[in-house]
């Protein structure tokens, strides 16, 4: 239970890390505006909009991406090293690191009217079914190892 769960936490974590570094390379290399302006304006060309204004959206798209990509790296080798040793400060790290990424987006999505939804929905079910299933892994063969080392005792 736990390798799927890595692997599904794994699967969540490289979208976002992928997402993530498309976006700062739309911003920093193309020199194209932040995406949310799609979602707010239908193109991304902010015809009319204060450039400071645009500067300080680019501004946080380009923080906000660079903490994505760097957390879902981050997670990524906590993901395949301490948790899958079934570390229990991974799961609760890992765990609480993404979820509350998670919720951020949401909060973030509430700003543009829950226009993006369906996915957020999506990627929450995605990220808790992973959690899930490494917390299965992780109890499980925790009451496994209790068990056998009573019965041992016993035994004794």
């Amino acid at each position: 239970m736990i390798r799927t769960g890595a692997i599904i936490l794994s699967f969540w974590a490289g979208i976002n890390l992928l997402l993530g570094l498309g976006i700062l390379f739309l911003l920093l290399i193309l020199h194209k505006n932040a995406p949310a302006l799609m979602i707010l304006y239908g193109d991304t060309g902010a015809n009319g909009m204060d450039a400071r204004a645009l500067a300080t959206i680019n501004a946080f798209a380009v923080v906000f991406n660079a903490c994505v990509a760097g957390l879902c790296s981050l997670s990524l080798v906590v993901i395949w090293i301490p948790l899958i040793q079934k570390k229990m400060w991974a799961f609760l790290t890992v765990s609480g690191s993404l979820l509350f990424l998670q919720a951020a987006g949401f909060a973030s999505d509430s700003f543009f009217e829950h226009k993006d939804l369906l996915l957020n929905v999506l990627s929450s079910l995605v990220l808790v079914s992973g959690i899930i299933f490494v917390g299965i892994g992780m109890f499980r063969k925790g009451l496994n190892r209790d068990s056998e080392a009573t019965a041992t005792h016993l035994d004794v």
